[in-house]
Formats: C-alpha cells, structure tokens, sequence
C-alpha cells in the first residue's frame, strides 16, 4: 500500500464522513470521484465499509428520530436493486456505466429542482431504493436516490432514516461483493485504516448540523448531488 494514495484517501474520507454526518448522505459522492482516480481498486468495497461503520455511528446518535414505518418497503426493494447491481458490476462496461449513474444524478437534480414539492412516500421511497441498490453497489453512490426523494423532509427525520438504510444497504452490498469474490481480506485490512479519520468525521460533523438545518439543508443537498453528477461524468469522459 503506498503513502500518497493512501494520504489522499484518508482526506477524501474525512471530508465526506463530516458532510454526511452534518447533511445525512454525501460521503461517498465526495469521495468515490477522488478515490477512484488515486486507487481505483478501493472502489466500491473499501468506500462500502467505512460507509457502513460511519452509519453505525449515524444511526445511533440520531436513533429517537427514525421513523422505521417508512423504511419497510425500501428495505424490500433495495434486495433486487443489488441483485441486479452486482451483476452489472461484473458484466458491464465501466464507461456506460458511470455514464448512466452520472446523467441519472443529474437528471434527477434538475426535475428536483424544477419540480413542485412532493411528499415522501413508502411508494416512491421503495423505487428510490431499488435505484439506490444498483447505483450503491456498482459505485458506492448510493445516497442521491434516497435523499432527493426525502429532500422535503425534517432534517433530522431524513438524517435519521438515510443513516438506518445506509446500514442496511452497505450490508446488502458488502454481502454481494463477498458472493462475487470481490471482498478480500487485504480490503478489509485497508478498511480498518481509514476508521479513525471516519471517526474524527463523525464527531466534528456533529457541530455542524445546526447550520444545515437552518434552512440550508435542501440547497446543500442538491448542490452535493449535482456536483457528484457532475464530477462523474466529466471525469469520466475525460478518461474515454
């Protein structure tokens, strides 16, 4: 394992476990463009396995304000969204593919933004699972689904219930990358490395939820969305 990727790593990580401890998703789309450009390898397990020890964390800080109820039929959809998920990870091109999730990010920025207001519901969060289930496990981006579906909720509700899922799916792919052969013990140990800066990501993001939910945790959401399409498809056509 050589310094500088690994350098680079750790401050990507730190970066986006402190927003999506702050915001409730954004780890990943902070950092999978970078890391996929210094380590391409880490991607998605290793970004899967902080990920899911960083919604541990999540899910228990903010354990009073989840609202299971409305996760059941996610929890049902996202089964499939990872079925599906795994497979075009080991059988698509990766060009088309970052290209697909780049331009659905997108996409779904610009109807959110142009768009009237709309509740979440267990209908619409189960199709933004079962979305969440093929763009999570095939980049690690799994979180603008979700968090544009919900980007009309309570702060802390969303918050609340986009860390509780995010354990859920992280587990989910982490189980298809272990039947895929793509898990390895040498990841793992990578893994273990990067805990510290999502623990010192955790707790500073903390201080910083007052000033997301003072108004300013829709724009933020969809400004970390549309970046990450973005960044995505930029970087990924500058690599064609």
């Amino acid at each position: 394992m050589e310094f500088f990727p690994w350098a680079v790593t750790a401050a990507i990580l730190l970066v986006g476990c402190w927003v999506q401890t702050a915001l409730g998703f954004g780890m990943a789309v902070i950092a999978a463009p970078v890391v996929v450009m210094v380590e391409p390898e880490w991607v998605p397990v290793v970004l899967t396995i902080t990920a899911l020890n960083l919604s541990l964390l999540n899910s228990w800080n903010q354990r009073t304000a989840i609202e299971m109820h409305q996760l059941r039929i996610p929890f049902i959809t996202r089964i499939p969204g990872t079925i599906l998920g795994t497979w075009l990870l080991l059988q698509l091109n990766a060009f088309w593919l970052q290209i697909f999730v780049a331009s659905t990010v997108l996409l779904a920025v610009l109807i959110s933004f142009k768009g009237p207001q709309f509740q979440y519901t267990p209908a619409r969060l189960g199709v933004a699972a079962f979305v969440s289930g093929i763009t999570g496990t095939t980049t690690s981006i799994g979180g603008p689904p979700m968090a544009l579906v919900m980007q009309h909720g309570a702060p802390m509700t969303v918050r609340a219930n986009l860390s509780v899922f995010f354990v859920y799916s992280c587990a989910l792919s982490l189980i298809g990358y272990w039947l895929a052969d793509i898990l390895t013990l040498e990841l793992l140990l990578v893994s273990l490395t990067f805990v510290p800066f999502c623990l010192l990501g955790f707790f500073t993001g903390k201080q910083a939820r007052p000033y997301v939910d003072a108004g300013r945790f829709r724009p933020l959401l969809l400004v970390i969305c549309g970046f990450a399409g973005a960044f995505a498809l930029v970087g990924t056509l500058s690599r064609a």
